[in-house]
């Protein structure tokens, strides 16, 4: 039996991020050949979904051996769940620590050589402070959105903006997944170069709570790469 085209994208549906549930909303074909169109919803223990998706995207196949699969995706920490017209509390996955579980799931359907863009345009807090983050020099890997990305599996993380005469569309955080080993050396070193060049830097009293956040990531990132890397770079010497 011939396999769905897009098998990787509906297994997202049922994954668990501890008590509760993603859920695939309809999948549309766009113009594209090869995209859907998706929306991701999350299911609390009662089967109640939240009113707004916690993600909104468009998912590809690629072409052949040219293009991986890759995602280009609107992201939502903040949620509603509804229940007989009554609102409860706004649920927001960050501080309940489900944002490292659901892009660990996106990350899982990307294959090597595949990507992954992340819009930080919304007005959420993690859309700001990705924001804030850029503007006062911090890496993108160790950004708030950035380094979710990270660590779901993408080895090289970049800021990506392509001007296209006025179908830009919003600003991202875009991953990339290594094809092969010696890709991925390439990517932990240059990571790496780029998060120890951040932490020789003189901090700075008005940016504190970002700086501190971006200290803890660049950290806990230094302790992937040094797992995973096998170059000549001497990491441990900084």
């Amino acid at each position: 039996m011939k396999r769905d085209k897009f098998f990787l994208l509906k297994s997202l549906h049922g994954k668990r991020l501890d008590s509760y549930t993603l859920h695939l909303g309809e999948i549309k074909q766009l113009k594209m050949s090869g995209w859907r169109g998706f929306k991701l919803y999350l299911q609390d223990s009662l089967g109640i979904l939240s009113k707004n998706p916690v993600i909104r995207g468009i998912y590809s196949i690629g072409r052949k051996k040219e293009v991986k699969p890759w995602m280009d995706l609107e992201y939502h920490e903040e949620l509603k769940f509804f229940k007989r017209e009554e609102a409860k509390d706004k649920f927001s996955i960050s501080s309940q620590g489900f944002g490292r579980m659901l892009f660990q799931c996106l990350g899982d359907i990307i294959p090597p050589g595949g990507h992954l863009m992340v819009s930080y345009e919304n007005r959420q807090k993690i859309h700001i402070n990705t924001v804030k983050s850029l503007n006062i020099g911090i890496p993108p890997v160790v950004t708030p959105l950035g380094f979710l990305i990270f660590i779901s599996g993408f080895q090289h993380i970049k800021d990506w903006y392509l001007a296209e005469g006025g179908f830009e569309g919003p600003r991202k955080i875009w991953g990339e997944k290594a094809p092969d080993a010696s890709w991925a050396q390439t990517f932990y070193e240059e990571t790496a170069k780029q998060i120890l060049q951040f932490l020789k830097r003189k901090p700075k009293p008005s940016h504190k709570e970002l700086e501190e956040s971006a200290d803890r990531c660049s950290r806990e990132a230094l302790g992937i790469i040094k797992r995973n890397y096998r170059g000549n770079f001497n990491i441990e010497a900084y």
